[in-house]
């Protein structure tokens, strides 16, 4: 068996050839990130074995530097294995004591993790949900984008026209609009008042064309000081908000029409809807890659934190949060809207919270469950079923919330 250590770069890759021995075979080799280069590290990996002897590749996963190279690697047939920078990282701490790292160092001790560490078995993922997860982490980033620039907006509407939000509700997307084209009280003093009336109905669907004269007034007794950069810079916020959140729809409507197709029992479950499921099964891939919900679980990152020193046991652990950032988020938003549709998920959550759990401890705990729940849904390819627990039952459960507690 020969070992392939690859410490991944943004223009090129360095690689170190050993066999299971300990023989090193190349010691250390510079190729482009270009198919020139993978062609000449082809070559190399050729050269350096023998007949019958397999080839593993490690590497450390790192995103979009290192996805050209993994699929260029599997298409020519060679086992991969993705490891974990965190992993590498800690091995190359345990190997030496002198705070030395470099490209070429680090290539040695990929091969090295790579000849430890077996490659597990990884089950097909059907395009769309490769689809899925573009357009979902696609989707995350975008909204991302969206709070910032409106925490901007609403900054730069207090500076230009503070007497705005005293008659408009800012977040609305027709006050967004209206910003986008009066964004200064001198904007609105020198529009035409029926051409500003027929602007209200059309952007308000008819709900801000009798509050022409309130906006004028508004206008009239402005203490807004700003001058004619920051009306320029709010106006174009607004323009670049209307974009992002028009943009957002636009993805939204392609997670449902790829969710039809799959047909997936994930949307049956309380709390999980088009969005939220769709991130789940983009995140997950296939469900058949995790043997067990513990191993789920993990995945996620809502596994508890485990210290054990002696007789020293520490409670109250924190979450590991190892997991996709992605997938976590998304259990969370759907627990939180399970808690408020769902009798099951309710009694679970204010059950913790009767033992005097706090509200979001006590929640993480219910997010663990929707963990167990998703894994059984999906493993099985069958709608969720309501467990029959009568709601006398619910009750007694949690004695001391019922009458507090609150979605």
């Amino acid at each position: 068996m020969i070992y392939v250590g690859i410490d991944v770069a943004k223009d090129k890759h360095d690689c170190h050839i050993m066999r299971d021995d300990g023989e090193v075979l190349v010691d250390n080799y510079t190729f482009e990130n270009s198919r020139e280069g993978f062609i000449a590290f082809d070559e190399i990996v050729k050269r350096s074995k023998r007949r019958k002897e397999e080839v593993k590749v490690g590497l450390e996963y790192t995103g979009h530097y290192s996805h050209n190279l993994i699929e260029n690697l599997k298409a020519k047939g060679y086992a991969v294995l993705a490891l974990n920078p965190l992993k590498v990282n800690l091995y190359r701490k345990s190997k030496s004591l002198r705070n030395t790292k470099t490209d070429k160092s680090d290539a040695r001790y990929i091969a090295e993790v790579t000849s430890e560490t077996e490659i597990e078995k990884k089950r097909y993922v059907v395009n769309d949900v490769h689809v899925l997860r573009s357009l979902t982490r696609y989707r995350y980033r975008l909204l991302k984008t969206v709070q910032s620039t409106k925490n901007r907006y609403r900054r730069v509407l207090q500076v230009v026209f503070p007497e705005f939000e005293k008659h408009f509700n800012v977040n609305y997307r027709s006050a967004i609009e209206l910003i986008g084209r009066y964004s200064s009280p001198r904007e609105v003093l020198s529009a035409d008042r029926d051409v500003l009336i027929r602007n209200l109905n059309k952007m308000s669907y008819g709900r801000y064309g009798k509050r022409a004269d309130e906006l004028i007034e508004a206008a009239e007794t402005s203490i807004g000081v700003s001058n004619a950069g920051d009306a320029y810079e709010l106006k174009h916020i607004a323009k670049h908000i209307a974009f992002l959140e028009s943009e957002v729809e636009m993805v939204e409507d392609k997670l449902k029409s790829i969710l039809t197709r799959l047909r997936s029992p994930i949307l049956t479950i309380p709390g999980i809807g088009a969005t939220t499921g769709a991130t789940i099964l983009a995140e997950i891939g296939n469900i058949k890659n995790f043997p067990t919900s513990a191993k789920l679980l993990a995945f996620v990152g809502c596994e508890p934190t485990i210290y054990q020193s002696g007789k020293y046991v520490l409670t109250r652990t924190p979450m590991v949060k190892k997991g996709s950032k992605y997938l976590r988020n998304a259990v969370f938003q759907a627990t939180k809207s399970a808690y408020v549709i769902d009798p099951t998920m309710r009694a679970y959550v204010d059950r913790k919270r009767a033992e005097g759990k706090h509200f979001f401890v006590a929640l993480s705990h219910g997010m663990k469950k929707m963990v167990r729940v998703i894994f059984a849904v999906l493993r099985s390819g069958k709608d969720y079923v309501a467990p029959e627990t009568p709601e006398a039952e619910i009750k007694k459960e949690v004695p001391a919330l019922n009458s507090a507690a609150t979605p």
